[in-house]
């Protein structure tokens, strides 16, 4: 007998049992009985009962369909004959419509999927079905297009499929991954990113259901994890240290968004989200720890010891990004030792390339200000560059994403009306003496060097006058205006007062700096007022800018 042949039993026997715990005595046992079998019938090569009609019954067959990665069913039907019956009876057993492709799992493949074009291919007793929807997009997908498949996609009509694609991947061109850089500050109003569509289709059942009779839906671990899984990356897309508070919004929005998934017993039906999404957000830290996020890297702790969190403090949006890609930590070294060699000390230096090196090398700067925590000193000796007026303001930029300069002088130019009526109103009642005694001050301050007024300055803006050589005249005009950080003379021969106040705002953010205790309410409106970084503000200038609204 040929070994093909007597393997073909052997083979069958493996696919048929399905048991692995010994196969070799479950090979020996079936061999045994079926030469036990044949040898006990009358004819050996010849079975004894001949068929003469045979009739084809349809039997039956279980299928192991898996729709979502959450949502895998059973079923149990008649023997197709055709791809196109098995397509009918799937959409008839669990309600879904047609466009899918169905995927098997071959056995001559180590059970790897493979399309199914042929209802011949399947196998004859259980097979296990994987259903992938055909979504129709202008563009080429990518997988988290095919991947983030939606209620909407499922639609019979190409003009439905072409719009709630664009619908499905709309959220997804605004969230971003762990690595990539982020626009946009945290909303007023949180957007609850589309979920997988078996969830979309029982949340929007549930609340129909919730709308007539107010039943909530019963929450099951599948679907509970989904949601939190997908309210995590969106989080993220926007911080990965979020408030209190703001995850009170998302949970919020969740729940009026999706009024069925209200907890019952509770006076708004969110608290439990909240206290669910903030478990989830420290596990999805976890994971993104282990991926190698640089935001999170950043504040892990060996040993028994506990540093404050490196974390944003001024809503800064690209606090610690992620190398380019195709960049080294090497690479970018060799790139600003090039820059400083070569473009910053020229003396026609040119401002677009420097610009295009300054920005290839924004995340390895950002790791050293703010894991390195350096001086000041230290940041200018090794990034000259970006102690330059137009990189000050494209730092914020690469930060922030906000144009500092115009930005600051447009609210500035909004908010003086309200502010000259504020001082003269102050002025009237007789408050305004301190600032009468600062002016005086002023007027007299001699032009003395630079250093000689840097000392125990932590940070600050010098102004240089000259008086007037007439003595009848008081008059003085400014000749120098620099910005101390740390006693030193970061920048000078600036324009005028203003500019240098926005260069030193700049350079709070650029190099990490936290606001002085005695002039923190001073950066507070710069920031929350003028420049509208972050929603909440302190009782103090949460006052001022109420009365800057009604002036």
């Amino acid at each position: 007998m040929r070994f093909e042949a007597k393997h073909s039993f052997f083979k069958k026997v493996v696919h048929d049992v399905h048991n692995f715990k010994n196969p070799l005595k479950t090979l020996a046992s079936k061999h045994q009985l079926m030469i036990a079998y044949a040898l006990d019938s009358h004819r050996f090569f010849k079975a004894s009962v001949q068929v003469e009609k045979m009739k084809v019954a349809k039997v039956e067959m279980l299928l192991r369909v898996i729709l979502t990665p959450t949502d895998i069913r059973k079923l149990s039907i008649l023997t197709p004959s055709s791809v196109e019956e098995l397509v009918t009876v799937l959409c008839d057993k669990l309600q879904i419509e047609k466009g899918f492709l169905i995927q098997y799992e071959d056995p001559d493949f180590n059970y790897e999927l493979c399309n199914l074009n042929d209802i011949s291919e399947l196998p004859p007793d259980k097979a296990t079905l994987r259903l992938h929807w055909e979504i129709v997009l202008s563009a080429a997908p990518s997988d988290s297009d095919l991947s983030n498949f939606t209620l909407d996609t499922a639609s019979k009509s190409s003009s439905t499929h072409s719009s709630t694609s664009d619908s499905a991947t709309a959220f997804d061109s605004e969230q971003l991954s762990p690595c990539t850089s982020r626009s946009d500050q945290w909303p007023s109003q949180f957007p609850i990113p589309l979920f997988s569509y078996d969830v979309e289709l029982r949340l929007q059942k549930a609340n129909e259901d919730f709308k007539k009779n107010g039943t909530t839906l019963n929450v099951t671990r599948d679907i509970k994890m989904h949601v939190l899984e997908k309210l995590a990356e969106a989080v993220f897309s926007y911080k990965a240290y979020p408030k209190d508070c703001e995850l009170e919004k998302v949970a919020c929005a969740l729940v009026d968004k999706h009024p069925c998934l209200k907890a019952p017993g509770s006076n708004g039906g969110w608290e439990g989200w909240k206290l669910s999404l903030k478990f989830k957000m420290a596990n999805y830290r976890q994971k993104l720890r282990y991926a190698g996020c640089p935001e999170i890297t950043v504040n892990f702790r060996q040993g028994s010891s506990r540093p404050s969190l490196k974390r944003p403090q001024k809503s800064e949006l690209n606090f610690l990004p992620d190398h380019p890609v195709g960049f080294s930590e090497e690479d970018l070294e060799k790139e600003r030792a090039l820059m400083e060699e070569e473009e910053v000390k020229k003396k026609d230096m040119s401002l677009s390339v420097l610009n295009s090196k300054m920005e290839v090398t924004f995340s390895l700067r950002r790791k050293e200000i703010v894991a390195d925590q350096p001086l000041v000193s230290t940041v200018k000796q090794r990034w000259p560059g970006l102690f330059i007026e137009e990189q000050v303001y494209a730092e914020f930029q690469r930060i922030d994403c906000i144009d500092l300069k115009s930005t600051f002088l447009t609210s500035l130019d909004n908010h003086t009306r309200g502010f000259l009526k504020m001082y003269r109103a102050k002025a009237n009642q007789g408050r305004g003496s301190d600032l009468e005694v600062l002016l005086e001050k002023l007027d007299s301050q001699d032009t003395e060097a630079l250093e000689d007024h840097t000392k125990n300055m932590k940070m600050g803006i010098l102004e240089v006058v000259k008086e007037s050589a007439d003595p009848s005249r008081s008059l003085t005009s400014v000749v120098n205006v620099a910005v101390v950080l740390e006693e030193e003379v970061v920048m000078d021969n600036l324009p005028d007062y203003t500019n240098a106040f926005i260069l030193l705002f700049g350079l709070l953010y650029a190099l990490n700096i936290e606001y002085p205790k005695d002039l923190k309410y001073t950066f507070e409106v710069v920031q929350k007022v003028f420049l509208h970084l972050g929603n909440e503000c302190t009782a103090r200038v949460q006052s001022l800018k109420n009365k800057l609204v009604h002036m």
